[in-house]
Parts: structure tokens; C-alpha cells; sequence
């Protein structure tokens, strides 16, 4: 993207390449793939980039824009949503995946609960551990403080080691949402032999 400057002020921002009249004369948009940044830079032409805000934390305001030497960026001002009403929905959203996890295995309980084959233990562990840890989750949630509480649960790095094929342990650092991701240990899912350990930073 770019913006079209005059004056050190923003006329219009240009999401794509096409033709553009500056003072009397018509540019073909070719000239935003074939001139050189200061070439564009001599008509008033910047690269452009914008700031986003998270829409799941905060309420999006007007846009300013930052003209530079080099390149515009534009930035959106922005307020904090209710940190009750995420909260509220964050627990939502612990609920249904604890009963999504569950539901895979809802038949064994009912089986056994008609006088049939009972459910594993290992099955039963496990379903026992989600349930607590949905449990968790939900205090865990209502004890969060501020918008910056909310975001670092929806957002905790955590550190992944896996074995690569010479064997080797390799570390790697993302963001797990708390509220989405549980940790009990499935005994049903399919082993991982590269899987060496994750871990809270």
C-alpha cells in the first residue's frame, strides 16, 4: 500500500496499484512496481503501512497518520472492551470445548451406564482430569484482573521442544490460548514420537 502526501499531509491512502493523477499529470500504476522508492518518493508517494488493533480486546477509533521520510503509518485509536463481558464469554468458550472434548466419548458413558461394558479407566481419568481442569480454567478466569490479564491467557507462551529427524531437540516459543487449549493427556489420541515436552516460559 501507499499514500499520496502534499504539504507533509496524507491526501489518500492507495490499497492497490492502479493510475493516479498528481497535478496534471496521469501515472499508469506500473509506475508502483517499475520506479524506485525515491522515485515515487519525488511525487509525493509513500509505502504505507497501518497499525491493527486486536477487535477481540478493543473497540477500534479514528485513524491518524504518522507521515515519516520514509513511509506513512497509519493508527487506529482505540478503547478497551469490558473486561467483565470477555470474561463472561471466555468461560463460555472453556465450557463448550470441555463438552466438545467430552461428547467423543459420551457413548462409553452411556454403555456403561445401561449395564454394558464399562468405560476404560484410562478413558475415565481423562475425562475426569478435563472436567477439573475446565473447573480451574473457570476460576482462573474469574480471578483475572484488567484487560492485560484477559489478553496474556488468551495469549501465554509457552516453549515446544520436538526431536527433528537427525534426533535433536529443537525449541520452539508461540502463544497458547488458556481458554481453548486443554492439557490433560488424551489416551485415545495417536502417539507423537518427535513430541518432547511443553512447557509454561
Amino acid at each position: 500500500m501507499f499514500c499520496q502526501i502534499e504539504g507533509g499531509e496524507v491526501v489518500k491512502v492507495i490499497p492497490r496499484h492502479k493510475g493516479i493523477t498528481i497535478g496534471d499529470t496521469q501515472y499508469p500504476k506500473n509506475i508502483f512496481t517499475l520506479w524506485s522508492k525515491e522515485e515515487l518518493k519525488n511525487i509525493g508517494l509513500l509505502p504505507y503501512r497501518e497499525n491493527t488493533v486486536d477487535n477481540r480486546f478493543y473497540q477500534r477509533g479514528s485513524l491518524s497518520y504518522e507521515v515519516g521520510s520514509e513511509e506513512v503509518v497509519g493508527t487506529y485509536a482505540k478503547t478497551g472492551k469490558d473486561v467483565a463481558t470477555l470474561k463472561e464469554k471466555m468461560i463460555e468458550q472453556v465450557n463448550a470445548r470441555a463438552s466438545r472434548i467430552l461428547a467423543r466419548d459420551d457413548w462409553m458413558a452411556v454403555r456403561a451406564s445401561e449395564g454394558g461394558t464399562a468405560i476404560p479407566d484410562a478413558v475415565k481419568t481423562y475425562r475426569t482430569a478435563i472436567r477439573k481442569e475446565s473447573n480451574d480454567k473457570e476460576a482462573e478466569i474469574k480471578a483475572l484482573g484488567n484487560l492485560g490479564a484477559v489478553m496474556l491467557y488468551e495469549a501465554t507462551p509457552y516453549i515446544e521442544t520436538r526431536k527433528n529427524d537427525a534426533g535433536e531437540n529443537i525449541e520452539s516459543e508461540y502463544p497458547i490460548s488458556l481458554t481453548n487449549h486443554y492439557f490433560a493427556e488424551d489416551p485415545l489420541a495417536d502417539d507423537d514420537p518427535a513430541f518432547v515436552s511443553l512447557v509454561k516460559k
